[in-house]
């Protein structure tokens, strides 16, 4: 395998050159891949024209860039041709070329699904799609469907003026397209594939949750406005900057099986952002930052991988927002590296695709690369890279020195806080519940019925009494009545939920229970007592005391007061007592 480089200046000179390479490599599979400035798309024209008619036999593929990246080094306003020449007979390619929107998306996932599954050849997917008006999540989660041993790579189309929707993607199988996506698909017998995705961003601070999010739309950050939190932590006006500002701080956050980071592209009026893809309501996000240093360990240590491996050409696929993070004058430092492993390409993106286990995801703010050769591996160039290349220094940088600082802050004030919120909780617990039984006290069913009341609801209530109760007090102890109260708080509860009737149980005070059923006719509030009733008869409690409770049942009427149907309830219970205990009267 061969990869060479080359840039278009005009029609003489490219022919020229790519006769050059046909001449070289006679019955070869041979591939151009083209990077491009979208403003120099009438001399892109010229170079499909001139390999149409000078190079019929080579296949080619392309989408517009913001860079390009030609040995490793950055390439701007460039027309770059990729040449790749497949030596072995078994290697195949094929490209599929789809013009797509959001409501044929899954139709075009299913068709490459289709494909892939019919092609048990493949080992690899190269895709370049455009986001003009879409995420990529739905295409990235329905492709994580594909076989788990194919890796997946690639980018967004861009544009020199950041401008996301004038991009377009581009192939042999047809026109320019604005809404779309080119699949490459690799594979043979004796082609390798290698691929790593490299960040050096690391969250910052506060822990926050998305709670609320549209697709890509993000509106809400711990329900504030999801703008406030670049405001109030990085003062980032929401002016025509905001998009150059807010790249070098994307948002963190977990998937499944990777780190995921989002660049907020555009700030509306109304505080919401429109993010590089889609985030997820529910998830937490934190703000993100990068050190230098971490980022060359971080790309030492995967070059040294990459050497290991031998590739005979790479592929990079770097966030145009990595260019804002390094000065003018060290952007290559972080691409270079891989120049002295293989001949190194690529172009600088809107977002990255990567294939991280068995899931696929766009990402921002990354560097992917992408290795391949045609056979066994060759001599480790690691020894190079070890004597052109120092290695990162150990010592920890200032900036990560602060970064652990605020993490350690925030860690020990999220920990009061949580202490600070359960030590509220139990105390509101406590307000509203009675301690004994753990059924609520008599304010907070007071407050209840009330609120179905202001509300308008229909409701019954359930008011009761154990017999003769002061007897097991003094007969057996107020261990053993104790005992007593709280096994029949138990007994309410259990007999409503086997029925099925939704309940809220309370001590009304010593002896007496009081039960709201909301929505609850007076019938099923009998059925409901007298179950009561027969289960607290049938309970033993180890002593031979009998005992039994009376019940009194009423229903709400519309438009009278809390006192009237309390007062209702009780009378029922009252006769109930009178009259032998161990019944249930309804008023």
């Amino acid at each position: 395998m061969k990869q060479i480089q080359l840039i278009f200046s005009c029609e003489d000179t490219f022919r020229r050159d790519i006769l050059h390479i046909r001449s070289q490599y006679p019955d070869f599979t041979v591939n151009f891949q083209i990077f491009y400035d979208k403003a120099r798309r009438n001399d892109v024209k010229k170079l499909v024209r001139v390999l149409k008619t000078d190079y019929p036999e080579a296949s080619f593929f392309g989408c517009s860039s913001y860079a390009n990246i030609k040995e490793g080094t950055i390439e701007s306003g460039t027309i770059e041709a990729v040449c790749t020449v497949f030596e072995r007979k078994d290697t195949q390619l094929k490209i599929l070329h789809y013009s797509f929107n959001n409501d044929t998306q899954n139709e075009v996932c299913n068709d490459v699904l289709r494909i892939v599954a019919e092609n048990p050849w493949v080992k690899g997917i190269e895709m370049l799609i455009t986001l003009r008006n879409m995420s990529a999540t739905y295409f990235c989660d329905k492709l994580s469907d594909m076989r788990s041993d194919i890796a997946v790579f690639g980018g967004c189309a861009f544009n020199k003026n950041l401008n996301k929707k004038d991009v377009d993607v581009m192939s042999e199988e047809g026109e320019f397209i604005d809404e779309g996506a080119i699949f490459v698909l690799y594979g043979g017998r004796d082609l390798h594939i290698w691929t790593a995705l490299i960040s050096g961003w690391k969250p910052l601070g506060k822990k926050m949750k998305v709670t609320r999010a549209e697709g890509n739309h993000l509106y809400e950050l711990d329900g504030e406005p999801a703008y406030d939190v670049y405001h109030k932590y990085l003062i980032i006006e929401n002016d025509r900057y905001f998009y150059r500002n807010a790249l070098e701080f994307p948002m963190f956050y977990k998937s499944s099986e990777s780190n995921i980071l989002r660049v907020p592209s555009e700030c509306l009026e109304d505080g919401s952002l429109i993010m590089s893809s889609d985030m997820i309501s529910g998830s937490t996000a934190q703000l993100s930052y990068a050190d230098p240093q971490t980022i060359l360990r971080t790309i030492f240590n995967e070059a040294l991988r990459l050497a290991d491996f031998a590739p005979e050409g790479i592929l990079i696929f770097d966030c145009v927002s990595r260019t804002s993070f390094w000065e003018k004058e060290d952007v290559n430092i972080e691409s270079k590296p891989f120049q002295l492993i293989a001949n190194t390409a690529g172009f600088y993106t809107m977002g990255e695709l990567h294939r991280t286990g068995h899931s696929i995801n766009q990402h921002n703010v990354t560097l992917i690369i992408a290795g391949m050769r045609e056979g066994e591996a060759g001599p480790s160039k690691r020894d190079l890279l070890k004597k052109n290349l120092s290695f990162p220094s150990d010592h920890i940088s200032m900036m990560q020195r602060l970064a652990n600082f605020i993490d350690v802050a925030y860690t020990e004030l999220d920990d009061t806080n949580k202490k600070l919120e359960a030590l509220n909780q139990r105390l509101s617990q406590l307000a509203m519940t009675d301690e004994l039984t753990g059924a609520y006290n008599r304010r907070e069913i007071h407050e209840r019925i009330n609120a179905e009341i202001n509300a308008s609801n229909h409701f019954s209530l359930i008011m009761l009494d154990l017999d003769l109760f002061k007897a097991i007090n003094d007969n057996y102890g107020h261990d053993t009545g104790d005992k007593v109260l709280k096994e029949f708080t138990v007994i309410m509860k259990k007999a409503a939920e086997d029925m099925k009737i939704s309940s809220i149980t309370a001590r009304w005070g010593g002896e007496e229970f009081m039960i709201l059923l909301p929505f609850c006719t007076s019938d099923t509030a009998f059925e409901l007592a007298e179950e009561i009733r027969r289960r607290y008869s049938a309970k033993d409690f180890g002593f031979s005391a009998k005992h039994t409770v009376s019940c009194g049942v009423t229903s709400f009427i519309s438009g009278e007061s809390i006192d009237t149907v309390c007062s209702r309830v009780d009378n029922a219970l009252y006769f109930s007592k009178n009259n032998g205990r161990d019944q249930t009267n309804i008023k």
